[in-house]
């Protein structure tokens, strides 16, 4: 088949399934305008970005700001961090959501078991601003519920929000809260 045939066949097979075409063009817009068209953006970490001169008149220095941060003296204890925190939140928060639907399903009550499918998935949709702020009413110092029931009991109030040995558990299992 010569290449003049092969594009007579191409284009009777289009026209002939032109429905097909057209339901492809809103994926393809999708896919363009918040896949693809985001991709301009990323030239920033290639160059010396000056918001006056927009991203493409901004001069390119390639993997400077990479190599910088590679070989910065904190990129070992960044990098120790980050993996530790992700194998954190993954040994907590794969398990958790599986174990409460399988407790969601052995409970009989089918009004309790809404409930407590509802309340456990409404934060989901909270943001994580409210989020921290609900961090912040719980586990303040000076007026955290958290403090506060330890200043009853006549413990020391502790700083949760500004300690580096609670981040990581904060960070881990509010973020278990907010999505199993």
């Amino acid at each position: 088949m010569h290449r003049s045939e092969k594009l007579h066949s191409l284009k009777n097979d289009m026209v002939r399934n032109y429905d097909l075409y057209l339901m492809v063009i809103p994926g393809v817009i999708f896919y363009l305008l918040f896949k693809y068209w985001p991709m301009y953006g990323v030239q920033i970490a290639f160059r010396n970005y000056n918001p006056g001169l927009g991203i493409t008149g901004s001069p390119w220095v390639g993997l400077k700001y990479f190599e910088k941060f590679v070989t910065s003296f904190q990129f070992g204890r960044l990098m120790t961090n980050t993996f530790i925190i992700s194998v954190y939140s993954l040994l907590v928060g794969f398990p958790i959501p599986i174990l409460l639907a399988l407790a969601l399903n052995a409970c009989e009550n089918i009004r309790f078991k809404k409930t407590v499918q509802m309340v456990s998935y409404a934060p989901h949709f909270i943001s994580v601003v409210v989020l921290v702020s609900m961090l912040n009413v719980f586990f303040g110092q000076s007026f955290g519920l958290v403090n506060n029931l330890l200043a009853a009991l006549g413990k020391e109030r502790i700083l949760f929000l500004g300690k580096p040995q609670y981040f990581r558990h904060m960070y881990v299992w509010s973020g278990v809260w907010q999505h199993m």
